[in-house]
């Protein structure tokens, strides 16, 4: 095929790590480009509303869950290296002003986001969607891991943690201590 599209998950952080950094390297795949989707109802749950009040416009609260997308992306551009579009996955209940603010807030990020409307127009409100997937794949890209293989079971996971979910380090657990020696004992230091 000229284009095989799969789903890696939910979040970069998830399932895109597990799928770029394991699958990925243990399949010798090479992703040409990452679609993020997004939901205005998620983000505005982000930023601290109730699924009772999902329905109603709520610019602010939108605007504090935006910050959760943007690290998705940010994942996907700085760490692996991918060039990313984010995919707005419309609802009926969206408003203009809201899907004009996560486009902007991309746009300030420099990842483009398309509007999807395939719930509404099924096909035919998914093709600029698709046009911007194929530009991206037909452009060069310097896909990377988010850690190399070389290093500690420790190290990777602080690497994870760092750079996926940007947290300051890790602090390990008696119980993880065991299973990560029972992983090197298993031969998967380098895994």
């Amino acid at each position: 095929a000229d284009y095989v599209i799969t789903e890696a998950g939910f979040g970069s952080d998830l399932g895109a790590e597990k799928f770029l950094d394991i699958k990925c390297r243990f399949a010798g795949l090479r992703p040409s480009a990452v679609v993020v989707v997004a939901t205005i109802r998620a983000l505005k749950m982000h930023g601290g509303l109730d699924k009772t009040e999902l329905k109603n416009e709520n610019l602010e609260a939108l605007k504090q869950g935006i910050p959760n997308l943007l690290r998705h992306v940010h994942n996907m551009k700085e760490v692996y290296h991918l060039p990313s579009v984010v995919a707005v996955n419309r609802f009926p209940t969206d408003t203009d002003a809201e899907i004009r603010l996560v486009m902007e807030s991309c746009r300030e990020l420099g990842v483009n986001a398309v509007l999807s409307d395939v719930w509404a127009e099924g096909g035919a409100g998914g093709v600029e969607l698709a046009k911007e997937l194929v530009r991206l794949c037909d452009e060069p890209n310097d896909f990377q891991f988010a850690y190399p293989l070389d290093r500690s079971i420790e190290e990777k996971i602080e690497m994870i943690v760092k750079r996926i979910y940007g947290g300051d380090g890790v602090c390990f657990t008696p119980a993880a201590k065991k299973q990560i020696a029972k992983l090197r004992e298993m031969g998967f230091e380098h895994v």
